[in-house]
């Protein structure tokens, strides 16, 4: 799919991005998954499953910041590395 932007959304979409610190489509991504959120919040009932979903990332990131808190922590490039290549291999699965 294909999404024309009008000049501020492309204006806005590459000053967030770069003060955030993200690729044009990382930018994205984030934005999707905080809409998708907001959405699920306002309807709940409707998604149990990403609500699910949602609670198991959630703990998952308090053990995270837990573990950080005691020293355990893991190079971001590393960190990257590992998530883009389960994306490249559930991309692969897909197609």
């Amino acid at each position: 799919m294909q999404i024309t932007l009008s000049s501020q959304q492309s204006k806005a979409l590459e000053s967030l991005a770069q003060h955030g610190g993200y690729a044009l489509e990382d930018a994205i991504d984030t934005a999707l998954v905080l809409l998708a959120d907001e959405i699920t919040q306002q309807n709940g009932a409707d998604s149990p499953g990403y609500l699910s979903w949602l609670e198991q990332t959630r703990t998952q990131i308090e053990v995270g910041v837990k573990a950080v808190e005691q020293g355990a922590v893991v190079e971001a490039d590393e960190v990257l590395t590992r998530l883009r290549n389960k994306v490249e291999a559930a991309k692969a699965a897909s197609a």
